[in-house]
């Protein structure tokens, strides 16, 4: 072969480029994430009420960023004190654009809003996955941290040195301290003594503001700077609040009179009641929680800031003024999900090991031996370049991929060194290519799978395309040059061993072709093998447990959640938590459970150990659970994880199973609508329960709300104002931000002493002081209670409601009540407004596409036809198809194993691979005068030797068993079909092909 030496030469150059990218590869535990199409504006107005946000702020937002370009949906929610609003990009819009484009308009809007009004945050964007909420919200990594101090100045000394370094790092998303207690400046004043002052609630709060933040110009001095320049400074006089007492401060001069904060408060440090717990195992100390970014490799960033971590406590240790903080690691998420990737790394060595072994006992050749581990390092490092080149992750699916592809690279440098080593030429080339695009033409279907398919195996089919694609340029340039070099030949001198056998077989296989080409007898036998596919497909189709797509599970957990009433508190909950908690701590089976409280509820992870998720345990301790959660009331309580049906104390008894959703542009005259519905539906006696509620938010708090007397107001000359200040002053509590005390910084809190002994009886019936003399609320207003509407959500600038309520009736006399409603609403309400009745449905299942197989074969069969130049020989290798899947078929029907997803992978690759040996078996029966027994005998071991390696490939997929819920099938069916395939090629391709033509023999 010419130019061997500069082929090898460039061989060798690519093995080093190769080799010097392995180490820069992406390896990460899960697949890159997509670009955002979602941005968030979030925003902050306290103290205001959900419908005034809304109408100041959120309309404003939502008529900017509906003009932007790309914009596709906008959403909106305005609650107490706080609104967001959510815009939804198109599709193939630019996010960078989009956002640079919104936070320009923010910025020239903000001087626009009420005074109160944060600056609007603009968020989003950012690259998202298809991985589960509760992964998302995991820490990456956790430390308990103990001192020789108090827990809350260890939370301090960790939030003010270490949390902002840590942000720092690249990939981190967030850093929780959690556990201990914070101490705050509570002022507590008495409201009736501030009345008989004439002081309210309002002035004791701005003399602290001023006498707090207090700055005076005394005077201007000059300053000579490093140039020798001189700049005039100002000197600002300020208080030193460590040295004098809060208590001290003046706060108002009334009659000539000095009355200073300690007339009308007393100030005393107080511990902040929690609002959220984070424990491990029921340790109640200090936790420092890590959380990576969704784009972020986790285990860069794991090792990131574990080094920094251990930099930090050494240089902790080593400061003798104060005492050193120790980090025990608690949790390490980076380790357990790497397992799987240790395990895959460990399958593709393992079947690296087989198939060599397999090439050494199938010739027992050394030089044959070397040219094929050779060619497949080749394959490898040259691949190497491919995926930096495209920029791909490696993970454990994309990690599969490239271990399922090495018997398929075998494939390629199989037939073409069996052929170039006995032909000297490359007349293989055109089977080689030929086969590598049908299976590429299979693989390129997962890009219309499901979407949650999809993103799990779109890396998987473009390692797999790559090293196909690789693999057919190193068997037509590298592979013969290789050969040549080693000086390899395959044709035997002498006689061959087993000669007397392979006569034998090729005198019975030349009588079978007759038979099996005979016009008469070949359509018995075709039908025979039509009516086994269709016993198969039956058989299979009987034994199918599903055909949609399940997640691959997750390693077993019992969760346990906890929610309190409506009104309840984090603290309150702990309590209940901490008796389920010591329940737990018995049992040493559990590896650990991690608890989360906040005032939504709580959340106990439990995981077991290993040993113990074989056994009957978790089971057993389900059942022991929900037998404590029984005897804990004042709270619901669920537990599911473990057993399918789970378990639920909750009655959810305020639940509506019927409803009706009211549409338009105008929030007052929409609840109008949604009471004059009420009021229609309360006409019918079988409807009950009727209830206003937000779609989404349909349990919300209690208010009371008062509607004034403006007669009675008016004839006392009492203002509404008035009232309003003097019941801000006897309950309301005001944070007024943090101060430096002693050194430390704290929270100031202003709170009334009547806050937590005023109820709603005296409140209705006691006199207070209100413009200047003594009154009783009661005569002034009418105090009533309500379900709190603090939530106001918006679709495209249009309000929801929602009309719920139960009837009593059958299904059909619901629908009639709920359809007859509608109708009568639509037809009287005005343009803007509209009623809709939801339809309810279960959660949509991804149906497996079984109409891309059908895809898949017309893929094949254009590559074939254009390869032979024959649409019937093209037909021929698409009838190998169908009888193939007969093994994979019969396989999952007699092993009884799960078809789901990995089944379907299997069947998308086979239609691709049992192709494979029809195509090289035609191409050289077309190249040699069309002589199938000629074409048989040279290809049949090459074949052979193909179709078992790439068994082998898939020989470590088996090891799990199935516990791996989608790579043990996918090997199952591919391997049972793959062996099948090679009996089709031998028994059914002759009777698929033309009967060759008996020409007379012409007399000279």
């Amino acid at each position: 072969m010419k130019h061997t030496f500069s082929i090898l030469l460039t061989l060798c150059i690519l093995l080093l480029v190769g080799a010097s990218l392995v180490p820069g590869l992406d390896i990460a535990d899960k697949p890159r994430p997509r670009q955002g199409s979602t941005l968030t504006i979030s925003y902050q107005w306290r103290g205001a009420s959900a419908k005034v946000v809304e109408q100041n702020v959120t309309s404003r937002i939502e008529g900017l960023v509906s003009s932007v370009g790309g914009v596709e949906s906008v959403s909106s929610v305005s609650n107490f004190g706080s609104g967001r609003v959510t815009v939804q990009l198109k599709e193939g819009a630019s996010v960078a654009g989009a956002k640079f484009e919104i936070a320009s308009l923010l910025r020239q809007m903000r001087d626009k809003f009420p005074e109160g009004v944060s600056w609007p945050t603009l968020s989003g964007g950012e690259v998202v996955t298809s991985s589960n909420a509760p992964e998302k919200n995991r820490p990456l990594l956790t430390w308990h941290v103990n001192a020789n101090v108090p827990d809350r100045e260890i939370g301090q000394r960790l939030n003010e040195e270490l949390k902002p370094q840590l942000e720092r790092i690249d990939g981190v998303r967030a850093v929780n301290v959690s556990g201990g207690t914070e101490m705050y400046m509570e002022i507590t004043y008495d409201a009736v003594q501030l009345s008989y002052y004439r002081l309210t609630a309002n002035d004791v709060e701005e003399a602290i503001r001023n006498y707090m933040g207090r700055e005076n110009i005394v005077g201007d001095v000059l300053r000579t700077d490093d140039d020798g320049a001189l700049s005039r400074v100002s000197m600002l006089l300020t208080i030193d609040t460590d040295r004098l007492p809060l208590e001290s401060l003046p706060v108002k001069v009334i009659d000539g009179k000095i009355v200073y904060l300690n007339n009308l408060a007393t100030c005393r440090w107080r511990e902040r009641e929690p609002d959220s717990y984070y424990r491990v195992n029921g340790m109640n100390t200090v936790y420092l929680s890590i959380y990576a970014d969704e784009e972020a490799n986790i285990s860069r960033v794991a090792d990131d800031v574990s080094r920094h971590v251990a930099k930090w406590e050494q240089e902790s240790a080593s400061d003798t003024n104060r005492p050193s903080l120790h980090f025990t690691p608690s949790y390490n998420r980076a380790d357990e999900q790497f397992e799987a990737f240790r395990t895959t790394i460990s399958r593709s060595g393992l079947s690296l090991l087989i198939l060599l072994i397999f090439v050494w006992l199938s010739r027992r050749n050394v030089r044959y031996l070397a040219i094929i581990t050779i060619a497949l390092l080749a394959n490898l490092l040259i691949s190497v370049i491919a995926f930096r080149l495209f920029d791909l992750r490696l993970h454990p699916v994309s990690m599969a991929g490239l271990t399922v592809s090495l018997g398929l690279i075998i494939d390629s440098t199989i037939v073409m060194v069996d052929h170039y080593s006995y032909h000297r030429d490359r007349g293989a080339f055109a089977g080689i290519v030929g086969a590598m695009l049908t299976t590429i033409g299979a693989l390129a279907i997962i890009f219309w799978l499901p979407e949650k398919l999809q993103a799990e195996l779109f890396d998987f089919s473009w390692i797999v395309i790559i090293n196909l694609a690789v693999a057919v340029v190193v068997s037509f340039l590298f592979v013969p040059a290789l050969t040549d070099a080693m000086h390899y030949a395959s044709r035997q001198q002498g006689r061959p061993r087993h000669l007397p056998l392979l006569l034998t077989w090729n005198r019975i296989y030349r009588g079978y072709t007759r038979v099996a080409t005979h016009r008469v007898w070949r359509w018995p036998m075709l039908l025979l093998c039509m009516g086994g596919f269709a016993w198969s497909l039956m058989l299979f189709v009987d034994s199918l447990d599903s055909n949609v797509y399940r997640p691959e599970q997750e390693e077993m957990q019992l969760h346990i959640r906890g929610q309190m009433p409506l009104g309840g508190t984090a603290k309150q909950l702990n309590e209940k938590v901490l008796e389920v908690e010591a329940f737990l701590s018995q049992y040493p089976e559990i590896r650990r459970f991690e608890t989360s409280i906040n005032r939504r509820g709580a959340y106990i992870n439990v995981s077991f150990k290993p040993e113990e998720l074989e056994t009957g345990f978790p089971y057993f301790l389900e059942n022991q659970v929900i037998g404590k959660l029984i005897t804990i009331g004042g709270a619901d309580w669920s537990t599911y994880g473990v057993n399918p049906r789970g378990f639920s104390n909750s009655l959810n008894l305020q639940h509506r199973s019927e409803r009706i959703d009211i549409v338009g542009y105008d929030y007052d005259r929409l609840y109008r609508y949604a009471e004059e519905m009420v009021r229609h539906l309360q006409g019918n006696g079988r409807v009950v329960d009727l209830a206003i509620q937000i779609p989404n938010r349909e349990n919300q708090e209690d208010e009371f709300f008062m509607e004034y007397d403006h007669e009675e107001l008016t004839m006392d000359s009492v203002t509404v104002q008035d009232i309003y200040r003097t019941m801000s002053t006897l309950l309301y509590t005001k944070e007024m931000g943090r101060r430096r005390f002693s050194g430390q910084r704290a929270d100031i809190v202003l709170t009334p002493l009547q806050r937590d002994s005023l109820d709603l009886w005296q409140l209705r019936n006691s006199f207070v002081r209100s413009g200047g003399r003594d009154v009783r609320l009661s005569d002034f207003m009418n105090i009533q209670q309500r379900q709190a509407k603090n939530t106001i959500p918006r679709q495209n600038q249009e309000y929801v409601l929602r009309v719920a309520f139960n009837v009593l009736g059958s299904w059909s006399y619901t629908r009639r009540v709920v359809e007859q409603t509608t109708d009568k609403f639509n037809a009287t309400f005005p343009v803007g407004f509209r009623c809709i009745s939801p339809q309810w449905m279960s959660r949509a299942e991804e149906q497996t596409q079984y109409w891309l197989i059908g895809l898949v074969v017309v893929i094949i069969f254009f590559i074939a036809a254009i390869m032979f130049e024959s649409l019937y020989q093209a037909l021929v290798i698409i009838m190998l198809i169908p009888f193939s899947l007969m093994g994979m078929f019969l396989t999952f029907h007699f092993s009884e194993v799960e078809f789901g997803a990995g089944g379907f992978a299997a069947m998308v690759l086979l239609c691709g691979l049992t192709v494979n040996a029809g195509i090289y078996l035609l191409n050289e029966y077309n190249q040699n005068g069309r002589n199938y027994l000629r074409a048989y005998n040279h290809k049949i071991i090459p074949i052979l030797l193909t179709v078992l390696s790439t068994i082998c490939g898939l020989l470590p997929f088996l090891a799990d068993g199935p516990a791996e819920r989608f790579w043990f099938p996918f090997a199952v069916g591919s391997i049972g079909g793959l062996l099948f395939s090679l009996v089709v090629v031998v028994f059914v391709l002759p009777m698929l092909l033309r009967r060759k033509k008996t020409r007379p023999r012409q007399v000279p």
